[in-house]
């Protein structure tokens, strides 16, 4: 097992630095937030950045999706009071960089400020571009990161026995046993301080669950078991938090998981029928051959979702989903939150930006298939599938086809280059601009992407054919379905 898979699951990349603070009480919490270049000046002094940040919760820490709920605006100065905080896992962003943190209200306040900083390289995405978090000294933050080091040290120094002792690379007997009995010895030097490091975290807290999560990735890494009795006081401790509070922390799902890591491979020496018992939703059965509860049960098939078995644990769910544990109703809101953010219903009371500032209904011209094409300035892509476009509206589109440009441009000079390569006056052009929330709205993933409404105001589809790759013939279909059902 590769160390460092919980910063690659939790925060979408190795070497992110988390950051949180908080008071006791998460109610009352504040977070300052100071927002930098790499020179120490305030971003939004820097081009594009602008003065917002947008702030999203992760709704739970299997999908770790996030749903926006906030805007931050910063001053001159680059400083941002986040008045009001809860506990939890938060994403900030200024398309196209995002800041991770946690805000945790189990730890005593320390510190006053987190440091955002606006990175000058180019990014490499449009959206969710990793940027630094720093924060100050004896921050529960600064602790783990400082852990998280430490560890990865430690590890170095045992690649070759790691390798070796568990079968990873080829090697003679005498090797094998002499790289296993390295490995044993490294696990039992390294128990006192990393027990030591973890005890340092409030228990049963955001932080606390991933250093445990840590250490236990490390250690699982190296050949223990999920059982490792150096932390039976840790681990053996009562958790009073409900499922909620569980599963809504990074740490406490990734360290379940890895506790119960080819949890089916017991069943398969068994002989047991795991399989079918998943694509039918025989819970009884499954907890039953598991000694699980329900919720158990129905958070490892929501974990077997990123498994090769992923599709017995959708069948599941396709089953299951009615059930009125905790964990299936969480599992149920986060699906149903994270569809409403893609759907038409989530539109209907929003507005496009025109031009001029103004504002109009984002379905302006409904009883028509609208064909909205994601663009911005700059994209040869798109400016490639906006002139096949535009051809076939005027030659092939018939009357009850309306199309437009939504311009993901960062800023007004983008926007009004991107009015420029309009044909005439009459030509829709909306700013979608850097706002997350309609990122989320319009599942923006890249440019140039084509998204379909049709008739009746619904979407068809989000990530519709390019004009170049087959949109037009799609287009027939859909129509020719829709006249079938209003006939």
């Amino acid at each position: 097992m590769e160390f460092g898979r919980l910063m690659h699951r939790v925060f979408g990349f190795a070497w992110l630095l988390l950051c949180g603070h908080s008071f006791k009480g998460w109610s009352q919490t504040d977070v300052v937030i100071r927002w930098v270049d790499e020179q120490g000046q305030p971003a939004c002094q820097s081009e594009g950045a602008g003065h917002t940040l947008h702030v999203s919760a992760w709704m739970d820490g299997v999908t770790q999706q996030a749903v926006q709920g906030a805007d931050l605006v910063v001053d001159e100065t680059g400083i941002s009071a986040w008045n009001g905080a809860g506990s939890g896992v938060y994403t900030l962003e200024a398309l196209p960089w995002a800041w991770t943190l946690v805000v945790d209200d189990a730890e005593p306040r320390q510190g006053d400020t987190l440091t955002l900083v606006w990175p000058s390289r180019r990014p490499l995405k449009l959206r969710g571009n990793p940027a630094t978090v720093l924060y100050p000294d004896g921050h529960p933050g600064a602790r783990l990161a400082q852990f998280t080091r430490e560890l990865e040290q430690a590890q170095d120094t045992l690649d070759l026995d790691q390798l070796v002792g568990l079968g990873l690379v080829g090697g003679g007997l005498a090797q094998t046993q002499s790289a296993q009995l390295s490995l044993r010895s490294a696990l039992d030097s390294a128990a006192s301080w990393q027990v030591k490091c973890i005890e340092g975290f409030v228990m049963h807290s955001l932080w606390g669950d991933l250093a445990r999560s840590q250490v236990l990735e490390w250690r699982m890494g190296l050949g223990a078991s999920a059982l490792d009795t150096a932390f039976s006081v840790w681990d053996g401790a009562f958790d009073p938090r409900s499922w909620a509070q569980k599963v809504a922390s990074p740490g406490w799902c990734s360290a379940w998981e890895l506790e119960h890591e080819s949890w089916w491979k017991s069943l398969e020496e068994r002989r047991a029928p795991w399989r079918s018992w998943a694509a039918t939703g025989q819970v009884d059965s499954l907890c039953q051959a598991m000694s699980w509860t329900q919720d158990e049960a129905h958070l490892a098939m929501w974990l077997g979702q990123s498994q090769s078995w992923s599709r017995w644990a959708e069948a599941w769910w396709d089953v299951r989903w009615r059930d009125h544990c905790e964990v299936a109703e969480i599992r149920r809101l986060s699906d149903q939150t994270h569809s409403h953010l893609s759907s038409a219903q989530s539109w209907g009371d929003m507005r496009w930006m025109l031009p001029n500032g103004d504002l109009e209904p984002a379905w302006a011209g409904e009883g028509s298939w609208g064909l909205w094409l994601i663009t911005r300035h700059g994209s040869s892509a798109g400016d490639r599938e906006l002139a096949l476009l535009r051809n076939w509206m005027v030659n092939e589109a018939g009357p009850d086809v309306a199309w437009g440009v939504l311009s993901v441009d960062g800023d007004e000079q983008g926007l009004y280059a991107t009015l420029k390569k309009r044909a005439n006056v009459r030509e829709q052009v909306r700013w979608v601009g850097r706002d997350p929330g309609w990122w989320d709205r319009l599942d923006v993933l890249g440019v140039p992407q084509v998204v379909v409404v049709r008739p009746d105001g619904q979407i068809q589809t989000h990530q519709a054919p390019l004009p170049s790759g087959g949109l037009f013939s799609a287009m027939r279909r859909w129509q020719k379905l829709e006249g079938s059902r209003r006939r």
